[in-house]
């Protein structure tokens, strides 16, 4: 069991860049407006995730500032998923929260998207484990969450990959396009994430 690190960081203090195999992942700019258009408005893309595709460049200028204002709240950090010098899509660690009265508590949440001309290539699973390994490591949280449509095939596969322990369903959880979608959660902690040498067998969704 890991306790609680003795001092809750300042989000702007810690080292925001992260830098893996293939990728780099830095804090997301106002100057990435026009980098993440032609992806941000295609419904495709827009399909599991929590907003709908963008219809005009002033709702991803809003998507960004809301990213800003999350990072100097201290309760967000979204990363641009940068491949070859291009912004390839974003991947966030969302709802930071340290206290809840006298109980510290430690956690957030972790969210993303790529564009299509990324996908299956293993780019996500990439960043996602970088951002996983930060939030322990860096910046030092207990438990991280991630969760996704249960019909979202690739994203389940992204999050059992990485290694997050199935936690259960929750059915008829969202009501998107006329019908209501079964979410699926996941978690780890910070002592499993240490345990390089686990054997824990991750239970997966049936």
């Amino acid at each position: 069991m890991i306790p609680p690190r003795p001092t809750i960081p300042t989000l702007a203090d810690l080292p925001l860049v992260i830098d893996t195999p293939r990728l780099q992942l830095r804090p997301i700019a106002m100057t990435d407006v026009e980098d993440m258009w032609p992806h941000v408005s295609d419904p495709e893309l827009a399909r599991y995730v929590s907003w709908t595709a963008h219809t005009d460049r002033a709702e991803t200028r809003g998507f960004i500032q809301s990213a800003l204002d999350g990072l100097a709240a201290g309760t967000d950090v979204v990363w641009a998923i940068v491949h070859e010098g291009k912004l390839g899509g974003c991947i966030g660690l969302h709802g930071i929260k340290w206290m809840l009265r006298a109980w510290r508590v430690d956690r957030g949440e972790i969210g993303y998207w790529l564009a299509k001309p990324l996908w299956n290539q293993g780019f996500i699973s990439e960043a996602t484990q970088a951002v996983t390994r930060w939030s322990f490591e860096t910046l030092g949280l207990h438990r991280v969450t991630i969760g996704c449509i249960d019909e979202n095939i690739a994203s389940r596969k992204v999050i059992e990959k990485v290694g997050f322990r199935f936690l259960y369903r929750v059915d008829e959880d969202v009501w998107r396009d006329g019908r209501w979608w079964t979410h699926l959660r996941y978690e780890l902690t910070s002592s499993e994430w240490a345990d390089v040498t686990r054997t824990l067998r991750f239970k997966r969704p049936t």
